[in-house]
Protein backbone atom coordinates (compact mmCIF):
# COMPACT_ATOMS: atom_id res chain seq x y z
CA UNK A 1 0.00 0.00 0.00
CA UNK A 2 2.59 2.38 0.80
CA UNK A 3 3.78 1.62 -2.97
CA UNK A 4 0.44 3.00 -4.23
CA UNK A 5 0.70 6.32 -2.39
CA UNK A 6 4.31 7.39 -3.49
CA UNK A 7 2.68 6.44 -7.04
CA UNK A 8 -0.23 8.33 -6.74
CA UNK A 9 1.34 11.27 -5.33
CA UNK A 10 3.71 11.36 -8.02
CA UNK A 11 1.13 11.17 -10.56
CA UNK A 12 -1.09 14.02 -8.80
CA UNK A 13 2.24 16.13 -9.14
CA UNK A 14 2.45 15.76 -12.49
CA UNK A 15 -0.92 16.87 -13.22
CA UNK A 16 -0.95 19.39 -11.38
CA UNK A 17 2.54 20.86 -12.86
CA UNK A 18 2.13 22.16 -16.42
CA UNK A 19 5.04 23.72 -16.88
CA UNK A 20 7.15 20.93 -16.69
CA UNK A 21 5.27 19.76 -19.74
CA UNK A 22 5.68 20.05 -23.23
CA UNK A 23 2.45 20.53 -23.91
CA UNK A 24 -1.41 19.65 -23.13
CA UNK A 25 -1.08 16.23 -24.96
CA UNK A 26 1.91 15.17 -23.24
CA UNK A 27 0.23 15.92 -19.82
CA UNK A 28 -2.75 13.52 -20.70
CA UNK A 29 -0.74 10.72 -21.43
CA UNK A 30 1.35 10.94 -18.24
CA UNK A 31 -1.83 11.13 -16.63
CA UNK A 32 -2.99 8.20 -18.30
CA UNK A 33 0.41 6.21 -17.79
CA UNK A 34 0.13 6.64 -13.51
CA UNK A 35 -3.87 5.45 -13.89
CA UNK A 36 -2.63 2.24 -15.95
CA UNK A 37 0.05 1.70 -12.92
CA UNK A 38 -1.67 2.72 -10.20
CA UNK A 39 -4.28 -0.11 -11.53
CA UNK A 40 -1.71 -2.64 -11.45
CA UNK A 41 -1.24 -2.43 -7.91
CA UNK A 42 -4.48 -2.11 -6.92
CA UNK A 43 -5.63 -5.29 -8.57
CA UNK A 44 -2.27 -7.40 -8.36
CA UNK A 45 -3.17 -10.96 -7.56
CA UNK A 46 -3.23 -12.12 -4.49
CA UNK A 47 -3.39 -15.42 -2.48
CA UNK A 48 -6.99 -15.98 -1.48
CA UNK A 49 -9.42 -18.94 -0.79
CA UNK A 50 -10.36 -21.24 -4.00
CA UNK A 51 -12.76 -19.72 -6.33
CA UNK A 52 -14.33 -20.12 -9.23
CA UNK A 53 -13.16 -18.63 -12.40
CA UNK A 54 -15.54 -15.52 -13.34
CA UNK A 55 -16.91 -16.83 -16.69
CA UNK A 56 -20.93 -18.05 -16.83
CA UNK A 57 -19.98 -20.75 -18.70
CA UNK A 58 -18.19 -22.66 -15.17
CA UNK A 59 -21.44 -22.75 -13.26
CA UNK A 60 -23.17 -25.83 -14.76
CA UNK A 61 -25.93 -25.76 -12.38
CA UNK A 62 -26.99 -24.58 -8.92
CA UNK A 63 -29.15 -25.14 -6.25
CA UNK A 64 -30.22 -25.72 -2.47
CA UNK A 65 -31.35 -28.55 -0.19
CA UNK A 66 -30.61 -31.64 0.29
CA UNK A 67 -28.30 -33.08 -2.35
CA UNK A 68 -26.97 -36.53 -3.45
CA UNK A 69 -23.44 -35.99 -4.07
CA UNK A 70 -21.44 -38.38 -6.48
CA UNK A 71 -19.81 -41.53 -4.94
CA UNK A 72 -16.03 -39.82 -5.66
CA UNK A 73 -16.65 -37.22 -2.78
CA UNK A 74 -15.71 -38.34 0.67
CA UNK A 75 -18.45 -40.01 3.05
CA UNK A 76 -18.89 -37.48 5.30
CA UNK A 77 -19.69 -34.90 2.90
CA UNK A 78 -22.15 -37.14 1.28
CA UNK A 79 -23.97 -38.06 4.57
CA UNK A 80 -23.93 -34.16 5.65
CA UNK A 81 -25.16 -32.99 2.01
CA UNK A 82 -27.92 -35.30 1.99
CA UNK A 83 -29.36 -34.28 4.97
CA UNK A 84 -28.93 -30.88 4.92
CA UNK A 85 -32.19 -28.92 4.22
CA UNK A 86 -30.04 -25.22 4.26
CA UNK A 87 -26.76 -26.06 2.49
CA UNK A 88 -26.56 -24.61 -1.20
CA UNK A 89 -24.50 -26.00 -3.91
CA UNK A 90 -23.01 -26.13 -7.10
CA UNK A 91 -21.17 -28.01 -10.37
CA UNK A 92 -18.86 -26.12 -12.40
CA UNK A 93 -15.86 -26.55 -14.38
CA UNK A 94 -12.68 -28.20 -13.01
CA UNK A 95 -10.22 -25.63 -13.48
CA UNK A 96 -10.30 -22.52 -10.52
CA UNK A 97 -7.95 -19.06 -10.26
CA UNK A 98 -5.86 -20.21 -7.77
CA UNK A 99 -2.38 -22.43 -8.43
CA UNK A 100 -2.90 -24.40 -5.74
CA UNK A 101 -6.42 -26.34 -7.16
CA UNK A 102 -5.94 -24.83 -11.06
CA UNK A 103 -3.37 -27.11 -12.34
CA UNK A 104 -4.74 -30.37 -10.99
CA UNK A 105 -8.50 -29.66 -11.72
CA UNK A 106 -7.04 -28.68 -15.52
CA UNK A 107 -5.04 -31.80 -15.44
CA UNK A 108 -8.04 -33.66 -14.36
CA UNK A 109 -9.69 -32.68 -17.60
CA UNK A 110 -6.30 -33.38 -19.43
CA UNK A 111 -6.73 -36.93 -18.41
CA UNK A 112 -10.72 -36.75 -18.86
CA UNK A 113 -13.57 -39.33 -18.55
CA UNK A 114 -14.54 -42.53 -19.68
CA UNK A 115 -15.90 -42.40 -22.99
CA UNK A 116 -14.38 -38.69 -23.04
CA UNK A 117 -16.56 -37.13 -21.07
CA UNK A 118 -15.63 -34.06 -18.70
CA UNK A 119 -14.75 -33.86 -15.72
CA UNK A 120 -16.54 -31.51 -13.46
CA UNK A 121 -16.04 -30.23 -9.66
CA UNK A 122 -18.77 -30.37 -7.14
CA UNK A 123 -19.01 -27.55 -4.41
CA UNK A 124 -21.00 -27.27 -1.14
CA UNK A 125 -22.32 -24.20 1.15
CA UNK A 126 -23.24 -25.41 4.98
CA UNK A 127 -25.61 -23.08 6.17
CA UNK A 128 -24.10 -19.64 6.88
CA UNK A 129 -20.66 -20.36 5.09
CA UNK A 130 -19.24 -20.16 1.58
CA UNK A 131 -19.11 -22.99 -0.73
CA UNK A 132 -16.27 -25.09 -0.59
CA UNK A 133 -15.02 -27.65 -3.17
CA UNK A 134 -15.45 -30.88 -2.32
CA UNK A 135 -14.30 -33.22 -4.90
CA UNK A 136 -14.23 -33.86 -8.71
CA UNK A 137 -16.19 -35.88 -10.42
CA UNK A 138 -17.06 -38.00 -13.87
CA UNK A 139 -20.56 -38.73 -14.87
CA UNK A 140 -19.89 -42.75 -14.12
CA UNK A 141 -19.53 -41.29 -10.49
CA UNK A 142 -23.31 -40.26 -10.43
CA UNK A 143 -24.80 -36.72 -10.70
CA UNK A 144 -25.19 -34.05 -8.82
CA UNK A 145 -28.78 -34.25 -8.14
CA UNK A 146 -31.05 -33.12 -5.16
CA UNK A 147 -33.01 -35.29 -2.93
CA UNK A 148 -35.65 -33.72 -3.64
CA UNK A 149 -35.27 -34.05 -7.54
CA UNK A 150 -34.70 -38.20 -6.74
CA UNK A 151 -37.69 -38.85 -4.74
CA UNK A 152 -39.92 -37.16 -7.24
CA UNK A 153 -37.86 -39.85 -9.64
CA UNK A 154 -38.54 -42.73 -7.72
CA UNK A 155 -41.89 -41.92 -6.78
CA UNK A 156 -42.85 -41.77 -10.67
CA UNK A 157 -41.38 -45.69 -10.05
CA UNK A 158 -43.49 -46.46 -7.32
CA UNK A 159 -46.80 -47.18 -8.29
CA UNK A 160 -45.55 -49.67 -11.44
CA UNK A 161 -43.61 -51.87 -8.89
CA UNK A 162 -46.66 -52.18 -6.22
CA UNK A 163 -48.65 -55.25 -7.29
CA UNK A 164 -52.28 -54.37 -8.11
CA UNK A 165 -54.99 -54.65 -5.30
CA UNK A 166 -58.12 -57.04 -5.60
CA UNK A 167 -60.67 -58.31 -3.13
CA UNK A 168 -61.95 -61.89 -2.73
CA UNK A 169 -64.10 -62.95 0.24
CA UNK A 170 -65.28 -66.75 1.11
CA UNK A 171 -67.81 -67.87 0.56
CA UNK A 172 -68.38 -66.70 -2.92
CA UNK A 173 -71.89 -67.58 -3.58
CA UNK A 174 -74.45 -68.35 -0.95
CA UNK A 175 -73.51 -65.48 1.45
CA UNK A 176 -76.10 -65.71 4.42
CA UNK A 177 -77.16 -63.24 7.59
CA UNK A 178 -75.46 -64.28 10.29
CA UNK A 179 -72.46 -66.06 8.90
CA UNK A 180 -69.08 -64.01 8.68
CA UNK A 181 -67.58 -63.51 5.51
CA UNK A 182 -63.77 -64.62 5.16
CA UNK A 183 -62.17 -62.16 3.07
CA UNK A 184 -58.37 -60.91 1.76
CA UNK A 185 -56.55 -59.33 -0.57
CA UNK A 186 -54.78 -61.03 -3.29
CA UNK A 187 -52.01 -59.48 -3.33
CA UNK A 188 -48.87 -61.37 -2.31
CA UNK A 189 -47.08 -59.68 0.64
CA UNK A 190 -47.34 -56.80 3.02
CA UNK A 191 -43.77 -55.85 2.51
CA UNK A 192 -42.13 -55.21 -1.45
CA UNK A 193 -38.76 -54.20 -2.23
CA UNK A 194 -36.63 -53.49 -5.78
CA UNK A 195 -33.37 -51.97 -7.17
CA UNK A 196 -33.51 -49.26 -9.49
CA UNK A 197 -30.70 -46.91 -10.87
CA UNK A 198 -31.66 -43.17 -10.50
CA UNK A 199 -29.20 -40.48 -12.00
CA UNK A 200 -26.22 -43.16 -11.94
CA UNK A 201 -26.75 -44.45 -8.79
CA UNK A 202 -27.81 -47.67 -7.41
CA UNK A 203 -31.83 -47.09 -5.48
CA UNK A 204 -33.04 -49.82 -3.04
CA UNK A 205 -36.62 -49.07 -2.47
CA UNK A 206 -38.68 -50.94 -0.09
CA UNK A 207 -42.36 -50.35 0.75
CA UNK A 208 -44.76 -52.02 3.80
CA UNK A 209 -48.86 -51.62 3.26
CA UNK A 210 -51.82 -51.64 5.66
CA UNK A 211 -55.32 -52.49 4.61
CA UNK A 212 -58.32 -50.50 5.49
CA UNK A 213 -61.82 -52.83 5.82
CA UNK A 214 -65.25 -51.28 5.37
CA UNK A 215 -68.10 -53.76 5.32
CA UNK A 216 -71.27 -51.98 4.72
CA UNK A 217 -74.97 -52.99 4.39
CA UNK A 218 -77.63 -51.59 2.95
CA UNK A 219 -81.55 -51.87 3.59
CA UNK A 220 -83.80 -52.68 -0.06
CA UNK A 221 -84.84 -49.08 -0.10
CA UNK A 222 -80.58 -48.21 -0.37
CA UNK A 223 -80.41 -46.79 3.25
CA UNK A 224 -77.77 -47.83 4.83
CA UNK A 225 -78.02 -50.12 7.87
CA UNK A 226 -74.69 -50.94 9.27
CA UNK A 227 -71.09 -50.06 9.02
CA UNK A 228 -67.76 -52.26 10.47
CA UNK A 229 -64.14 -51.24 9.43
CA UNK A 230 -61.05 -53.27 10.21
CA UNK A 231 -57.33 -52.42 9.71
CA UNK A 232 -55.17 -55.59 8.32
CA UNK A 233 -51.21 -55.56 7.92
CA UNK A 234 -51.37 -58.58 6.22
CA UNK A 235 -52.87 -59.27 3.02
CA UNK A 236 -54.62 -62.50 4.14
CA UNK A 237 -55.21 -65.80 2.97
CA UNK A 238 -57.93 -68.56 2.30
CA UNK A 239 -60.08 -69.81 4.59
CA UNK A 240 -59.13 -71.06 7.41
CA UNK A 241 -56.19 -69.16 7.19
CA UNK A 242 -55.34 -65.23 7.97
CA UNK A 243 -58.44 -62.76 7.21
CA UNK A 244 -60.81 -60.35 7.70
CA UNK A 245 -63.94 -61.76 9.16
CA UNK A 246 -67.24 -59.85 9.46
CA UNK A 247 -70.78 -60.85 8.82
CA UNK A 248 -73.93 -58.83 7.53
CA UNK A 249 -76.98 -58.87 10.06
CA UNK A 250 -79.76 -57.88 7.23
CA UNK A 251 -80.32 -59.92 3.66
CA UNK A 252 -79.50 -57.36 0.83
CA UNK A 253 -76.65 -56.33 -1.54
CA UNK A 254 -74.39 -54.96 0.56
CA UNK A 255 -70.34 -53.79 0.25
CA UNK A 256 -67.57 -54.58 1.19
CA UNK A 257 -64.38 -51.70 0.45
CA UNK A 258 -60.97 -51.92 0.58
CA UNK A 259 -57.84 -49.31 0.91
CA UNK A 260 -54.60 -50.59 0.10
CA UNK A 261 -52.25 -47.90 1.74
CA UNK A 262 -48.16 -48.81 0.77
CA UNK A 263 -45.87 -46.11 2.94
CA UNK A 264 -41.97 -46.07 0.84
CA UNK A 265 -38.70 -45.41 1.23
CA UNK A 266 -35.89 -45.44 -0.56
CA UNK A 267 -31.55 -45.39 0.16
CA UNK A 268 -29.02 -44.37 -2.64
CA UNK A 269 -25.93 -46.21 -2.05
CA UNK A 270 -26.47 -46.56 1.37
CA UNK A 271 -27.54 -42.96 1.69
CA UNK A 272 -30.83 -42.40 3.39
CA UNK A 273 -33.33 -43.41 4.24
CA UNK A 274 -35.57 -40.89 2.72
CA UNK A 275 -39.74 -41.47 2.82
CA UNK A 276 -42.11 -41.17 -0.50
CA UNK A 277 -44.45 -39.18 0.50
CA UNK A 278 -47.47 -39.33 0.24
CA UNK A 279 -47.14 -43.25 -0.51
CA UNK A 280 -49.70 -44.96 -2.41
CA UNK A 281 -53.38 -46.03 -2.37
CA UNK A 282 -54.88 -48.45 -3.70
CA UNK A 283 -58.97 -48.77 -3.83
CA UNK A 284 -61.02 -52.26 -4.40
CA UNK A 285 -64.91 -53.03 -3.79
CA UNK A 286 -66.93 -55.72 -4.51
CA UNK A 287 -70.67 -56.32 -3.66
CA UNK A 288 -72.05 -58.98 -2.14
CA UNK A 289 -75.31 -60.36 -2.28
CA UNK A 290 -76.62 -62.06 1.32
CA UNK A 291 -79.67 -63.95 1.73
CA UNK A 292 -82.07 -64.85 4.86
CA UNK A 293 -81.20 -67.24 7.07
CA UNK A 294 -84.25 -68.20 7.49
CA UNK A 295 -84.89 -72.12 6.25
CA UNK A 296 -87.28 -75.02 6.93
CA UNK A 297 -86.73 -78.44 8.37
CA UNK A 298 -88.71 -81.02 8.14
CA UNK A 299 -89.17 -83.62 11.00
CA UNK A 300 -90.99 -86.62 11.08
CA UNK A 301 -94.54 -85.68 11.50
CA UNK A 302 -94.58 -83.18 8.64
CA UNK A 303 -94.92 -80.07 10.34
CA UNK A 304 -92.65 -77.64 9.61
CA UNK A 305 -89.96 -75.44 12.32
CA UNK A 306 -88.29 -71.76 10.85
CA UNK A 307 -84.86 -71.53 12.32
Amino acid sequence: MAGIGRLTVACVWLVQSPRRQAGLSRLLVVAVVCVVGLAGLVFAPVSTAVTVIGDEETERFVGSGAVLLPTSVGWSDRVHASTCVGCRWKVTAPCLRDDEHGDAGCRGTILGCPQGREISRAWLARPGQDFEPVGLFCPSDGEVTSVADATVRVSGQFARNIPPLSVKCAPERGVVVGIPLHCRSLQPSAQVSWVDSIAGYSVNTSAVATWHWDFQQFLPSGAMAGHWSHVAHQPGADYPGIGVRQGFTVAGVHQVDVRAHWRGTFTVDGLGPFPINPGLDQRARVQVPTGSALGIVRVPTGEGRAY
